[in-house]
């Protein structure tokens, strides 16, 4: 996939991830949430945390199958060999999401109320600046703003972010969705079950990528925080982490695989706009990325206006 030239002027293409992205933390607690509250007499949050328990259990002795004694690649096409071979185990997460029934019978309604409170009450939180840069964003001249992640309703990250203010049509939202709600009847519980329009693995993301690329005029900014979106960020104009201090699990298992692919990743604010073909940066939150957008507008105004 070529890249464009260094976005160093607007337009831009943004594609965000969502789950640690633009929220906090992890989501799909909530989303469970939300099933287990609308079926109090089924033992919904037992069985996640079954389901929990054998994903996990599953990922480590497949990960030990795949680079056995923690050998893993040193090279960007074997990371890119890794991600696909793991991919089976999300699979099969899902396969025991959907016999758990842990999301039948769910509706549109109960997701929108359900993300509402999660939002009101704090459980989903968006990270600071985010609302702010989503508006400001969303609404320049020539940008276009997507969001991509491997969460298992589209509808819930609707939800959450209309509850959190954020003005953000849904159609650009690309995300798995609960068989039954996008035609607006109750969940069968089943995630995404035509394959082509399901996002669970890092290869996902990057088809998904590729085809707003053909579409898109304007160089791709990908922000993103974990593993699963490495190969977007690494095929993105310009790849943005999300990192907290100190990094969480995910934010530091991507960290180290910048560092075992010896691919340089400086703060943001290190980004000189002038010579420079740095392609990977990371950031604290939207605060620091909205600045970084506002000074590359200042600095495109001035030299403009010579």
């Amino acid at each position: 996939m070529s890249k464009k030239p260094y976005p160093k002027r607007d337009p831009i293409h943004w594609v965000l991830d969502w789950d640690g992205t633009i929220t906090k933390r992890d989501t799909l607690d909530a989303l469970v949430n939300i099933a287990a509250s609308t079926k109090p007499n089924f033992p919904t949050i037992n069985r996640w945390k079954q389901i929990v328990i054998a994903y996990l259990s599953d990922y480590t002795s497949t990960l030990e199958v795949l680079a056995p004694g923690g050998a893993l690649p040193t090279t960007i096409e074997g990371e890119r060999k890794l991600l696909k071979d793991l991919k089976v185990v999300e699979q099969r997460s899902l396969d025991r999401v959907y016999e758990a029934k842990i999301f039948e019978d769910v509706t549109n309604k109960q997701i929108e109320e359900g993300a509402n409170k999660a939002i009101r009450e704090g459980n989903v939180a968006l990270r600071p600046g985010c609302l702010e840069f989503l508006q400001r964003m969303s609404s320049a001249e020539g940008n276009m703003l997507h969001i991509l992640s491997v969460n298992w309703s589209r509808h819930f990250i609707s939800s959450c972010l209309k509850s959190a203010g954020a003005e953000v049509d849904p159609s650009p939202v690309l995300a798995n969705e609960l068989q039954g709600i996008a035609r607006g009847e109750p969940s069968s519980g089943q995630i995404s079950p035509d394959g082509e329009t399901k996002i669970v693995a890092s290869d996902d993301k990057l088809r998904y990528l590729e085809k707003l690329r053909e579409d898109s005029i304007a160089p791709i900014v990908y922000v993103g925080d974990s593993w699963t979106d490495i190969e977007c960020l690494l095929a993105a104009d310009l790849g943005i982490c999300i990192r907290d201090e100190p990094m969480g699990s995910s934010q530091k298992k991507l960290a180290e695989g910048f560092e075992r692919l010896e691919i340089h990743c400086p703060h943001l604010s290190e980004s000189k706009e002038q010579d420079d073909d740095t392609s990977i940066m990371w950031t604290r939150d939207f605060l620091e990325i909205h600045e970084w957008a506002s000074h590359r507008g200042m600095r495109n105004s001035a030299t403009q206006g010579r």
